[in-house]
């Protein structure tokens, strides 16, 4: 029979009861307390936990009995007011393995964010993953130690506001904020299309999230580019600025080009970017004619397919001291074309924190020079996605297609450099 009886260094009284064994189905002791100062409301809370046991005890098979004497324990935690999401996960991994004999498996911030990165990995670029990882390890750094080992769900939105305000604070741009938070949800996200989680803390902070004094990209005039390919320091160079201005190239896949993505005889350069080259999306670009110039006269130091059309400039790194963006700057420098405005100023002494300086202008800027061009002279949206290989637009691009008529008529409604000259 129930019990009760008070300890020394306690208020509360505490009970003595019978449980049924989860594993055995057979009694044994235990000691709860009530929570209850008066005797008589302790005794009755105690009697009852030991009918509730009994009646476990009495009937059915023993996987009945062992999920009753479980169901008990999670009644007994709620009258206690003890039954949190850490003990809910205890006891339904307990009824998983007790009715299939398989374990209920848990995630924690730090896990499940190593399990996302590891799926991407399958499916993403390097520099894809790079920025995924980059912003992964910042929210967990930020969380700490403690708190990174905590249950998936327990990140509320304010945590994540939290967050987002440290990287604001820390000197970063609203849109580089934004590219953080949004890495974050897509890790939630993950977890709910499988039934992990149920909510995503990071709806609201993405929604919120000013971009107002991120820097805005622009792009050259046609007398700017003419006037970088004068000032181009080599015919590598000069290449380089010629494809990144007539295909919308970035940076590495124009230095890193190669003379089997180019035919001369369609005059069009096929290849797949590298940043969806997991995913295999070739773009198909026909060869304006100032580019197509460049590559009839241009000299192949080696007869196999795979030599680069610039073969210095393909083992030069992108970023870096001397490297293919910096070099660029200087090219713009000699060529006396402005790199606009700066994301930032600072004043002298100033602590410049952990964003980086940007400019309306530099390399990628030739990307929307080829972009605006084409809406300039009336190519359509469908077309110049299909050139530039752009998938925000994921519906469009799987219901419509794009002949190579409709993509060569686009090219050659581009201007000449030439023409741009005085």
């Amino acid at each position: 029979m129930a019990s009760t009886y008070k300890r020394k260094d306690s208020k509360f009284y505490q009970a003595q009861i019978y449980v049924a064994d989860p594993a055995t189905g057979n009694l044994r002791k235990m000691r709860k307390s009530t929570d209850q100062t008066n005797r008589k409301a302790a005794q009755a809370i105690a009697d009852e936990w030991e009918r509730n046991e009994r009646s476990v005890i009495q009937a059915g098979s023993d996987r009945g009995r062992q999920a009753k004497a479980i169901f008990a324990e999670v009644v007994m935690e709620i009258e206690r007011g003890t039954f949190t999401a850490p003990a809910a996960r205890k006891y339904l991994a307990s009824l998983l393995e007790l009715a299939t004999g398989e374990t209920l498996e848990t995630w924690t911030l730090e896990t499940w964010s190593t399990e996302w990165l590891r799926r991407k990995s399958r499916d993403s670029s390097k520099a894809t993953m790079a920025r995924y990882k980059s912003h992964t390890d910042a929210f967990l750094a930020w969380l700490g130690d403690d708190r990174r080992k905590r249950p998936l769900e327990s990140v509320t939105p304010q945590h994540v506001r939290e967050w987002r305000e440290s990287l604001q604070d820390a000197g970063r741009a609203g849109k580089t904020v934004l590219s953080y938070v949004k890495d974050l949800g897509a890790i939630y996200r993950a977890a709910m299309r499988e039934g992990i989680i149920s909510f995503n803390p990071c709806g609201t902070a993405i929604a919120d999230t000013d971009i107002g004094d991120s820097q805005e990209r622009k792009p050259f005039t046609l007398a700017e580019v003419g006037s970088l390919v004068d000032a181009a320091p080599s015919e590598e160079w000069r290449g380089l600025i010629l494809v990144a201005a007539f295909t919308g190239l970035r940076l590495g896949d124009a230095a890193r080009l190669s003379w089997e993505s180019v035919d001369l005889d369609t005059k069009r350069i096929t290849l797949i970017p590298s940043k969806t080259k997991r995913k295999k999306r070739e773009v198909h670009i026909p060869i304006h004619p100032d580019l197509l110039a460049y590559l009839l006269a241009a000299p192949v130091s080696d007869d196999s397919p795979a030599a680069s059309v610039f073969p210095t400039l393909a083992k030069t790194p992108v970023n870096g001291a001397m490297g293919l963006s910096d070099t660029f700057t200087s090219i713009m420098a000699t060529a006396g074309v402005s790199r606009g405005k700066p994301s930032r100023v600072f004043e002298e002494g100033q602590d410049k924190g952990k964003g980086r300086v940007t400019w309306e202008k530099g390399f990628h800027s030739l990307r929307h020079t080829f972009t605006s061009w084409l809406r300039s002279v009336g190519v359509s949206e469908e077309a110049r996605m299909a050139l530039t290989g752009h998938t925000t637009r994921e519906s469009h691009q799987i219901y419509s297609h794009t002949d190579a008529a409709a993509l060569r008529d686009a090219i050659d409604k581009l201007p000449n450099l030439k023409k741009s000259k005085p």
